[in-house]
């Protein structure tokens, strides 16, 4: 069994500002339902990428979107049971050939990166991408499949408010 660490990136609202905190879950990475949404991601990126693109040709002061963020798949160090480990990557942006992300949540089994290191990344190993528009997610399918897999009744407060914002 294919096991994978999955940071879920949660946002709040707090004047009309968010920001992220996350929280880690275990998962086997052959879950059909999350390798769709991985395809799907990928096959969707496109359109991530233009709405990023115009985001940063006005300088980031395109209001109604904002929080640009993908999801990426790193090989966990090999002294772990874990093969993969998920982090939500933001400040996307293309240099010299390259894809580059900047990581918003601390890894747990990936030694020699952390929490705000700049990596290379590649569209292969997208597994989601998300922003925000208007105050709603756009993207963010794992996030929404993972939240839903909670019973209503064991959901925290800032996980049904989440929620509300798909």
């Amino acid at each position: 069994m294919l096991v994978i660490i999955l940071c879920l990136l949660l946002f709040s609202s707090c004047e009309e500002q968010y920001y992220e905190r996350s929280e880690t879950i275990q998962l086997d990475q052959t879950e059909i339902e999350l390798q769709r949404i991985a395809e799907n991601a990928r096959s969707t990126l496109s359109s991530f990428f233009r709405h990023l693109a115009n985001y940063n040709r006005r300088g980031g002061t395109r209001a109604q979107e904002h929080s640009f963020f993908v999801k990426y798949n790193f090989a966990a160090d090999e002294y772990n049971d874990i093969e993969m480990e998920q982090v939500w990557l933001t400040g996307i942006h293309f240099r010299n050939g390259n894809f580059y992300g900047r990581l918003v949540n601390s890894p747990h089994h990936l030694s020699g990166i952390k929490k705000g290191d700049t990596v290379i990344i590649t569209i292969d190993l997208i597994t989601d991408w998300m922003y925000i528009r208007e105050g709603k997610i756009i993207g963010g399918y794992s996030i929404k499949y993972l939240l839903e897999k909670i019973p209503e009744e064991q959901r925290s407060e800032d996980q049904r408010e989440l929620l509300k914002m798909f």
